[in-house]
């Protein structure tokens, strides 16, 4: 991922978001069902060359853990599914989804009970450069019966209550840049690999803050801030032109938080604790490196 932001080409850390924040319903009105709302978002596209990166979606399903017998986990069988939305292709642009900004995909009543996957039909992916390029790209054909997104916690659903879901669209892991992305009209096409993880909003918290340059109250434009767990990264944003950033949908825990930019000193900030339902704050300094000249 370094090298992508080296070259100007990281094509981010998407959400696709169901999160989980409670409000109180008439049960009476529902009949023991309670209201899953599904939101989309993306993390930063530090990419100078891209306007535009597309997905048209044309169903969501989702599947009930009482569906499923400990022998029968990995079946993923319709008959198992209860479907959140089937019909015209809906289209998205990911990059209009970043820094915390997400965009409701679907609200609707579902049996109260636990769900432990979400599947996704992706029809088409597309990147259109800034020059008019346009790139329409092949959706793996395993991805034909839907992407399947493990829940994790299991998403559970309650009489009268409204559950939101977050859906991690990993952009700089989605979309792999193909040609020499330095030179002029390097860059030849783009093969997609969607890659998602799921959150419930109820288990989550968010990570936020201004990068700033060391002792002044300039922000830093697009620095790259991610938030690690065991070496991986989990999500990432980048500063906006006040240099606020957020993350949103981040598993209560400990992690790591990494900052970067290029002709800045890179800056580590271990531990940084989410809390569920909180937001922590995280402000951070950036010295700019200094080069010497050897006499």
């Amino acid at each position: 991922m370094k090298s992508l932001i080296k070259n100007g080409l990281m094509v981010l850390a998407s959400i696709l978001i169901l999160a989980t924040s409670c409000t109180q319903i008439n049960d009476s009105e529902n009949g023991g069902k309670g209201k899953v709302v599904l939101s989309l978002t993306d993390a930063p596209f530090p990419m100078s060359l891209v306007d535009k990166a597309l997905v048209s979606i044309d169903k969501i399903e989702i599947r009930s853990t009482a569906t499923v017998s400990s022998t029968t986990e990995t079946t993923e069988t319709s008959a198992l599914f209860t479907v959140l939305y089937e019909g015209e292709p809906k289209e998205y642009d990911l990059l209009d989804l970043q820094n915390g900004i997400t965009t409701e995909l679907l609200s609707m009543d579902i049996e109260a009970g636990s769900y432990d996957l979400i599947r996704t039909h992706i029809t088409e992916a597309s990147v259109l450069l800034k020059d008019g390029t346009n790139f329409d790209l092949k959706v793996p054909s395993g991805s034909a019966s839907g992407l399947k997104i493990k829940i994790t916690p299991n998403l559970v659903i309650e009489s009268g209550v409204e559950s939101e879901v977050i859906l991690d669209f990993d952009v700089s892991k989605s979309f792999i840049a193909q040609g020499n992305i330095k030179a002029k009209n390097g860059v030849k096409g783009f093969i997609f690999k969607p890659v998602l993880r799921a959150v419930c909003q109820k288990y989550s918290g968010i990570v936020a803050g201004k990068v700033l340059k060391t002792a002044t109250t300039t922000p830093i434009v697009e620095a790259h801030v991610q938030i690690i767990a065991a070496d991986t990264v989990l999500s990432s944003a980048l500063t906006d032109a006040a240099g606020n950033y957020s993350m949103i949908g981040l598993p209560s825990g400990t992690y790591k938080v990494v900052c970067e930019k290029e002709g800045y000193t890179a800056v580590a900030i271990d531990p940084v604790v989410v809390k569920a339902r909180e937001k922590t704050t995280l402000d951070i300094q950036m010295a700019t490196v200094t080069t010497t000249t050897n006499p």
